[in-house]
């Protein structure tokens, strides 16, 4: 029997040639003697170290027979270098390799990691077997290769061979990402072609096959048209379900396994167990603990681990603790499973605290240990024990692996210190797209634009292909008026590279635009793109609103509708903005109830604030107070301060004085609310309160962060505070604005100091107001383009009202148009006008 379903195996052999073989393979042993045996260990497969000495003792006298057994174990051990000396020694001795020792030899090298050679010793032979198929097939599948399993699946057809089902099952596992759908959709007719469709191992593939391409509902129409059913069938659909999001279906599918009698195995437990988890379903997910705990796999490590998860992913710590607890033996992915529970539901401390005893109990931490427990760290005060996992780690041996290097490098940017995490990526022996993409991403949340720009150059300089992933990141980092060269360079390279068909690159490129204040730029590429969902319409109409173009926002909101595309609860968020920028208090008002109304949206946080800064900048200060006092939502800090932010605009006192108490309380070190409430004393003339301020401030440690303008000359970004003296050309700047000042003095330009808050004559306070960092900035930028050039710059803090008076007529006098953004909106000058209609 043994031999049989060898030959089966390993070619088409007939019934006849296996029975002949047969008598003739047990002739020849039967005259063998002992010595020439084949070592063999318990399992029957012998040990590759007894290998070389089998072929040095019997040299050329070792026949096909033993050559296939040798292969064949050197497959089950996984050993290519071996396998390689056997294959030497069948061509020193001069062997001729039949049909069985071919494909022994195409299964070590495809199965092995040498999946090339393997297709050249293929393409040599021309005895080819549909097994010579099969294994070249399956190892194309195995190594992820599908395009290069298709291609040699469709070249057998056209030989003219008929694949069997090992075919089937082979060039189906291949198809395993939405990619190639359309190619398991073909397979899948050549299956119906072949007869095979009543075949349970096959339905079983394809049920797998669509569930990976993620067309469950495909998986579920094989899985119904299957003649007979068995354990797999049930347990690739259950995990079809809970793998694609659909865990309602996954536990009722279950249920009807059972109701089919058809006995869960460990994996199909582990299947539903997931989707438990997924839908925080705890008490269904206790009922599958009970069916569990009278099962064979009451004991099952895998089994507890995945219980383990789902008590965890449903907040029943105690529950999770006490099947950890439970098991005899914990290996190294259940300790993985509780840390990454507790890291998930933002326990650090119960994480830490279970790594440092996973270590006690003697259990060596693996990449995913690390990684993990690193990603407790990744947080503001987590640097010093980041530095500690960081140092065992080295111990062990991880400082060369990849994805832990990786990992570093997000642990340490996000707990502040972006040199170490540059330090990290420095030392790296070996990086991959992921490492690029960690580090340039990091430098974009940190706002570090130049850092960012230039990692990603030096990525493509060194051949590394960047995917959506980088170019999102480096987008955002872009997204600065700063910045626009190079987010142009970048679109360039999105073109390159083929991505402008990617929905999400061109949401985050029409975003890098408008953040950039380059509209037209923003709105090209929205007119370009053959595909929009609801992201492309928020970036839209909230590009247009924060550009100053909210009546032109509000329309696109109504085309957006129009166009059958429902909006969500960030298109509202957008849209009352757009209301806000153009003092549309009505329309406000209007957007406000049909949210709730027309869409059954429930009005969040930000859309609160949004209505409090609509009705308080256009003036209605106490309906805005009611509006906060009266909403079902706990106030929050946005909602004070921009009630705050409107009194200092109309310097009413007493209530900006409540909104900053309420603000206080919230965000006690926010040293931008002590700052507006100083403006509102400052411009009342209430210097005493200033003062008072001021010295609070001081007591409680709280540092005002000083206004900063940026802008880009030449591929360098400069930055000013007010009063700068450091940059080199300080003189030419101050005398560009002096000359300017003259200019607009001449034309009617009379210097806002109502906000100066310091108690000084007129004359100083003029002089406080003329050296803010954005005059400086555009002073920088007149005398360092040539005329006409557009100017563009960015600030850290609101523009303040003298300096958004200064710009105009800025704009007027030297023909130019100077693009803004301050920590709020764009403000576009042209020809003595902005954009924002001087409401702010």
């Amino acid at each position: 029997m043994m031999l049989r379903r060898w030959f089966i195996k390993e070619g088409n052999v007939s019934r006849r040639s296996i029975t002949t073989a047969a008598l003739l393979l047990i002739s020849r042993w039967s005259r063998l003697d002992k010595t020439s045996m084949i070592p063999t260990g318990k399992d029957g497969w012998y040990a590759p170290a007894d290998v070389l000495q089998y072929l040095h003792r019997k040299g050329p006298q070792v026949d096909s027979y033993d050559y296939v057994k040798l292969l064949q174990s050197c497959v089950k051990a996984k050993d290519l270098a071996v396998g390689k000396q056997v294959h030497e020694h069948i061509l020193r001795c001069g062997v001729k390799p039949n049909v069985y020792i071919t494909n022994t030899l195409l299964k070590l090298y495809a199965h092995c990691g040498s999946v090339n050679e393997a297709r050249q010793l293929f393409d040599k032979f021309s005895n080819k077997s549909v097994v010579s198929w099969n294994v070249m097939i399956s190892g194309y599948a195995h190594r992820g290769l599908a395009q290069e399993a298709f291609n040699l699946f469709t070249l057998m057809q056209q030989e003219r061979l008929e694949p069997d089902k090992f075919t089937f099952v082979s060039i189906l596992s291949a198809c395993s990402s939405p990619a190639v759908l359309n190619w398991g959709r073909e397979i899948h007719v050549r299956v119906m072609e072949a007869g095979l469709a009543n075949d349970t191992t096959v339905g079983n593939a394809l049920i797998s096959m669509y569930a990976k391409c993620g067309s469950v509902r495909d998986a579920r129409r094989v899985f119904d048209a299957m003649a007979s059913r068995d354990e797999v069938s049930w347990t690739t659909l259950t995990g079809a379900y809970a793998e694609s999001g659909y865990g309602e279906e996954s536990l009722k599918t279950y249920h009807a396994m059972l109701q089919e009698r058809v006995r869960p195995s460990r994996i199909t437990y582990m299947n539903v167990l997931s989707a438990c988890g997924s839908l925080a379903a705890l008490e269904k997910g206790k009922q599958i603990h009970a069916h569990i705990v009278e099962s064979e796999y009451h004991s099952d490590v895998r089994v507890s681990t995945a219980l383990t998860k789902m008590y965890m992913k449903c907040g029943a710590f105690k529950d999770a603790r006490e099947v950890f607890e439970c098991l005899s033996y914990r290996d190294v992915i259940a300790w993985n499973t509780m840390i990454r529970g507790f890291v998930d539901s933002g326990q650090l401390e119960e994480a830490h605290g279970t790594f440092h005893r996973m270590l006690e109990e003697g259990v060596a931490p693996d990449r995913a240990t690390y990684t993990t427990v690193l990603s407790a760290c990744a947080r503001p005060g987590g640097l010093a024990r980041g530095k500690e996992i960081h140092a065992r780690a080295a111990k062990d041996g991880l400082v060369s692996d990849v994805r832990f290097g990786n990992a570093l490098i997000n642990m340490y940017s996000k707990a502040g210190s972006m040199k170490d995490a540059r330090q990290v990526f420095d030392r790296m022996p070996k990086r991959d797209v992921v490492s690029w993409t960690t580090l340039l991403g990091r430098y974009a949340d940190c706002d570090q634009v130049v850092e960012s720009f230039t990692t990603f150059k030096q990525m493509l300089q060194q051949g590394v292909k960047a995917n959506k992933i980088t170019y999102m990141c480096v987008l955002k980092a872009c997204s600065n008026p700063v910045a626009l060269k190079w987010g142009k360079e970048i679109h360039a390279e999105v073109v390159k590279a083929g991505l402008l068909a990617d929905l999400a690159v061109t949401n985050a490129l029409m975003s890098m635009y408008f953040k950039c204040g380059s509209v037209e730029d923003a709105i090209r590429v929205f007119e370009g793109m053959s595909m929009r969902d609801v992201v492309t319409w928020n970036t839209l109409i909230g590009g247009l609103g924060q550009n100053g173009r909210g009546l032109e926002a509000l329309q696109r909101y109504e085309v957006m509708k129009s166009e059958g595309m429902r909006p969500n609860a960030a298109t509202f968020v957008n849209v009352l903005s757009a209301c806000r920028v153009c003092n549309l208090v009505e329309e406000g008002r209007r957007q406000f109830a049909f949210m709730s109304k027309d869409y059954g949206i429930v009005p969040t946080e930000k859309h609160y604030a949004c209505m409090v800064d609509i009705l308080a900048r256009a003036g209605h200060l106490r309906e805005a107070e009611d509006v906060i006092l009266t909403i079902p939502l706990k106030p929050s800090a946005a909602m004070w301060g921009a009630l705050l932010a409107a009194c200092r605009i109309h310097c009413n006192v007493e209530i900006g004085e409540r909104a900053a108490e309420h603000c206080l309380k919230l965000e006690p070190q926010n040293a931008g609310l002590y700052v507006s409430l100083s403006a509102i004393y400052a411009a009342a003339g209430m210097w005493r309160d200033v003062a008072k301020l001021r010295k609070f401030m001081k007591e409680r440690g709280v540092k005002k962060e000083p206004g900063r303008s940026w802008i880009e000359i030449a591929g360098e970004v400069h930055s000013f505070v007010a009063r700068d003296q450091s940059h080199p050309r300080t003189q030419e700047i101050y005398a560009e604005l002096e000359t300017l000042k003259k200019q607009m003095k001449s034309l009617g330009y009379v210097p806002d100091t109502r906000f100066v808050m310091h108690d000084l004559d007129d004359e100083g306070k003029e002089r406080a107001v003329c050296h803010h960092s954005e005059k400086l900035a555009i002073a920088y930028g007149l005398i360092s383009t040539p005329p006409g050039t557009p100017i563009r710059i960015s600030k850290n803090l609101r523009v303040c009202t003298d300096c958004h008076t200064a710009t105009k007529f800025i704009s007027k006098i030297t023909k130019r148009e100077i693009i803004a953004r301050d920590a709020h909106r764009f403000h576009h000058f042209k020809n003595g006008e902005c954009s924002c209609g001087d409401y702010w």
